[in-house]
């Protein structure tokens, strides 16, 4: 054999044996593998995984030796524990866990956000509301005191609304409704449900009250207007007929007034379809302040924005030749007014129906179908 072709057989053997072992040692070695974990996860305990490690792959054929790619979890903090056993549905491990943290620190947040979740999902529906009114108690954070405030309010009236899941007696939900309301007075839907409830025990008062409450609000207004009409249908029915009735009113520039008897004294009120409550000025008031009973605190919410006033209730209001026996007016933030005494809204007229015939200055009413 020729000297030249030795050295090409020579050099094509030499790089088959490369080839042949680069590929041996990319087919052992282990692949890099990016992960990601998700916040707020806590991840799973990783195993310890053992690979062979390729060691000289062509100068050697001694078994290759192996080393861990993951080392041992860090020991779990008690909350993270807790949220693992939430996680995996393991509730009654979990309630143990958290309440052996709220043991140490009466005042972890996190531990009675979980505590209120995990009791809820166990049905644990009266100690679930009681932690979650412990947690309102000492969250300093805006943000999450509103957050927990919304989640309460709906899952009280979920309770309301669904009595097969919850076996406590009204009188314990209107309870926690009453103590939340003190916590966000200007919610709209639980005055709303609490005027329902209250309506339901033949509370007229407190159902006026917070359906007027409730009026105030944006939200809820139409709804508490519709409630406000239909809570004394039963009075009007039986002091009206299907006749219609009239009212002759006072023209006052381009609106009219309207004679309304308070307490057995007239008065003239302005008669507003846009206003949701009716009420009389704080002028006449502080004229006639006998005539101001139970009062209870309400923001009014105003085109010049919301003002500090109260409701008040007076033993009678006629209108109309109906008797309306201990009707919630509105104190009105309108001083030295001396041409009307207050405002006839949609809370008296809504109970009605009503047409304004301005040509003839006059209101007609009949009795709601």
């Amino acid at each position: 054999m020729s000297l030249q072709k030795s050295i090409v057989i020579a050099v094509a053997a030499f790089g088959l044996g490369f080839y042949v072992s680069e590929y041996r040692h990319a087919q052992q070695s282990p692949a890099v593998v990016d992960s990601f974990e998700p916040v707020n996860q806590i991840a799973a305990p990783q195993a310890i995984v053992n690979v062979p490690v390729d060691v000289a792959p062509v100068l050697q054929n001694t078994p290759a030796p192996t080393v861990p790619i993951a080392a041992l979890p860090q020991e779990l903090s008690p909350l993270e524990r807790a949220q693992q056993l939430i996680a995996n549905s393991a509730f009654p491990a979990a309630l143990q866990a958290l309440n052996e943290i709220l043991k140490n620190n009466p005042n972890n947040t996190e531990a009675l956000l979980l505590l209120a979740r995990v009791l809820e999902k166990q049905g644990k529906h009266e100690d679930a509301v009681t932690t979650w009114f412990r947690y309102l108690n000492i969250e300093v954070d805006a943000k999450k005191f509103q957050e927990a405030i919304t989640y309460l309010s709906r899952y009280l009236i979920r309770l309301v609304n669904n009595p097969g899941i919850f076996g406590a007696s009204r009188e314990w939900l209107m309870a926690q409704l009453n103590d939340l309301i003190k916590l966000t007075p200007d919610n709209g839907e639980l005055h709303l449900q609490l005027a329902d409830m209250h309506a339901k025990v033949n509370d007229q008062e407190q159902a006026q009250y917070h359906a007027l409450m409730a009026a105030n609000q944006d939200g809820t207004r139409l709804r508490a207007e519709e409630f406000l009409a239909k809570l004394t249908d039963n009075a009007i029915a039986e002091q009206t007929d299907d006749q219609e009735s009239k009212v002759q009113l006072i023209r006052f520039g381009k609106q009219f007034l309207v004679p309304v008897s308070v307490e057995g004294k007239t008065v003239k009120l302005l008669l507003d379809t846009g206003a949701s409550i009716s009420g009389l000025t704080s002028s006449f008031i502080n004229r006639n302040d006998s005539i101001v009973k139970s009062p209870k605190p309400i923001q009014l919410n105003t085109a010049s924005g919301t003002v500090d006033s109260f409701l008040f209730v007076v033993d009678s209001l006629q209108f109309a030749g109906v008797t309306f026996n201990k009707h919630m007016l509105a104190r009105l933030p309108m001083d030295n007014y001396d041409s009307f005494d207050g405002l006839l809204g949609v809370d008296i007229l809504g109970r009605f129906d009503f047409v304004i015939d301005q040509e003839k200055a006059e209101l007609r009413l009949r009795k709601r179908q």
